[in-house]
């Protein structure tokens, strides 16, 4: 279970990592004059954000093996990259807001429009009198022209008499009645047109709360509104940051087997007073290998036994609140360290080393 556990918790503190490092790499991007230098400034930023996600690690191994110079170096580092990143999570997610938040008071300023510019062509429209269809009407304009007075007035341009006069009065009101027809016609198409603009603003979320996160926080805690949206920019940065700086130490932090390969791999760096070259470690061995360096110095006049190396290994590792391996485990892992490097067995004794104790350790014969 464990391990199902710590493999999900790395999956998740990875895909915290790429969001951070997404983020940071975009928002810096974006600073660039040229295509080539946001890029420059987007890498460079993921590679911080990577480098963050490790930090940790360096500094608990340099604190692990009493380096404290490179444990408070590597503290400082990280501080100034996980500042670094934060202010760039920070102006990536108030861009990112402010673009939503403007995206939305668009849609609703097209929507009131779209809304006044339908109220003024539907008051047009009740304004306009009363009338038939263009195409009745322009049938009845079609049959006055049939009528001989049509001719004899010249198409009604030259209407003298009583009733040609009266004639034209009617031709002419029809192609009033047939005007208003044809306005009425576009200023309902014009009406559809703008229903169906405001449906699809609606479905697209106007007329609604610009950012609605904010308006029901700013009710709920009475603060103003730019003061909780800058609140939640910063969370959310927080969010990512935090995920992204220690999620993967902390996922890996319990595991005994990665713990035992980052020690061995950091220790075997380590100079040693009394191993002139590199030995293979192995998971039991790295403890001894801690204790010689440590606790053992060359000596031309000592000569231990493995019983004396033994009590100063069980003191050595309380100093350092370490569980000690058996007495056998020990004497077969310095057996095989000793004659890896050299130190002879001589009627039961070690030649050449002695102990470096300190008070509390119990001195050897």
């Amino acid at each position: 279970m464990r391990a199902i556990l710590s493999a999900l918790g790395i999956v998740a503190a990875i895909i915290m990592l790429a969001v951070s490092a997404a983020m940071n790499y975009l928002f810096l991007s974006s600073l660039g004059k040229t295509t080539l230098e946001g890029q420059v400034l987007g890498a460079a930023s993921a590679a911080a954000d990577l480098l963050k996600a490790l930090l940790p690690f360096f500094i608990a191994w340099s604190w692990r093996s009493r380096r404290m110079v490179a444990a408070a170096a590597g503290a400082a580092v990280f501080a100034f990259f996980a500042g670094f990143s934060l202010l760039s999570a920070v102006g990536f997610a108030a861009d990112n807001r402010g673009v939503i938040t403007e995206t939305r008071a668009a849609l609703s300023d097209t929507f009131e429009r779209a809304r006044r510019e339908l109220h003024d062509a539907e008051s047009r429209l009740a304004a306009l009198p009363a009338h038939r269809p263009p195409s009745v009407v322009g049938a009845e304009m079609e049959r006055h022209k049939q009528n001989r007075r049509w001719a004899a007035t010249q198409e009604c341009t030259n209407a003298t008499e009583s009733q040609s006069r009266d004639f034209c009065a009617a031709y002419f009101t029809l192609q009033a009645e047939l005007a208003t027809g044809s306005e009425a016609e576009r200023i309902a198409n014009a009406s559809a047109a703008l229903k169906n603009e405001i449906s699809r603003l609606q479905r697209a979320g106007a007329g609604q709360e610009r950012d609605p996160q904010v308006s029901l926080l700013s009710h709920i805690f009475g603060r103003a509104q730019d003061s909780v949206r800058l609140a939640l920019i910063v969370i959310v940065a927080l969010l990512v940051e935090t995920g992204s700086s220690l999620g993967l130490f902390l996922a890996t932090g319990h595991s005994d087997l990665f713990k035992r390969r980052a020690d061995s791999g950091h220790e075997s760096k380590q100079p040693s007073a009394i191993v002139s070259e590199p030995v293979a470690s192995t998971a039991s061995v790295g403890g001894i290998e801690d204790f010689c360096l440590e606790a053992l110095v060359a000596s031309k006049g000592d000569r231990l036994t493995a019983d004396e190396l033994f009590t100063g290994y069980e003191a050595w590792c309380r100093m350092r609140d370490d569980v000690p391996m058996g007495h056998a485990a020990f004497a077969s892992a310095f057996a095989s360290l000793a004659a890896a490097i050299g130190i002879v067995l001589v009627a039961g004794r070690y030649r050449g080393i002695g102990l470096r104790l300190h008070k509390e350790l119990p001195s050897a014969a």
